[in-house]
């Protein structure tokens, strides 16, 4: 299946894995659509944020400043209730430290405001950023909250990683090592609340870009006793942590399909 630049090739172990990967890609496709849109000029970042604590935000507060700018792309404008574009550029800053360790010094974070519609059911920023051709991350935080929506680090390997791999048989009956991953991971990183209590596992994807680069990954939903959920997604290629898609973000989109 191609979107864009890129193929994911998506094998799944339930009907639910195949809406989880729907909202994964979705987010991602708007987020490239919106990259082509009306761009401004880069403005460089050299201001102090006296925001509230997000909810659920879990980052330090010790961390410097980091030295990027920031462009509007897309069409909608934020209104007087949502968060500043400076506001929400500073907090996924923070929080793609916290999770990816990644340092934005130099770069350039796209900004796309997506007002309520008849399919969104909150206003969101979606913050992209390059690294180079191999490597993007995407944040996607409610407009209003900041409450932390969906991220993920998009990255490909030259390595003989090959189609037919889409899928590993042998993770189809055990796959105790991943799934002991995304429950520390979770925990680590306290993307639910409360102590996770499973990991179950959703599926596996083949992706490739343009260039040929490629990666295959796992997808895991953990669970909490306090009932919340999130999906993680982890590369197969070396075990790094690729996405996260946080407790609000699948209600919602769950929410929408069961009024379908």
């Amino acid at each position: 299946m191609a979107k864009g630049s890129e193929i994911k090739k998506m094998v799944f172990g339930s009907v639910g894995a195949i809406a989880a990967a729907t909202i994964v890609f979705s987010g991602i496709s708007q987020t490239v659509k919106a990259l082509e849109m009306s761009k401004t000029k880069a403005v460089p970042t050299s201001y102090s944020i006296p925001y509230t604590k997000p909810f659920n935000s879990n980052i330090p507060t010790d961390d410097v400043k980091k030295d990027y700018k920031i462009k509007f792309v897309g069409q909608d404008q934020p209104t007087v209730n949502d968060m500043k574009m400076e506001e929400a550029a500073e907090l996924v800053s923070k929080n793609l430290w916290r999770i990816f360790q990644v340092d934005l010094k130099g770069k350039t974070l796209d900004m796309t405001y997506y007002p309520i519609s008849t399919t969104r059911l909150r206003p969101k920023w979606d913050v992209s950023v390059k690294i180079n051709d191999l490597l993007a991350y995407h944040y996607t935080l409610d407009a209003v909250t900041g409450e932390n929506l969906s991220t993920e680090k998009s990255v490909y390997h030259d390595a003989d990683i090959r189609e037919e791999m889409d899928i590993n048989p042998n993770l189809l009956k055990n796959s105790q090592e991943y799934q002991e991953l995304a429950k520390a991971t979770a925990e680590k990183y306290q993307f639910v609340s409360g102590k996770v209590t499973s990991a179950e596992y959703e599926g596996q994807v083949y992706q490739a870009n343009i260039l040929g680069a490629q990666n295959v990954t796992i997808i895991f939903r953990v669970k909490s006793d306090k009932g919340e959920v999130a999906r993680l997604t982890f590369s197969r290629y070396n075990q790094e942590l690729l996405s996260v898609e946080f407790n609000s973000w699948i209600e919602e989109f769950e929410l929408k399909v069961n009024e379908e």
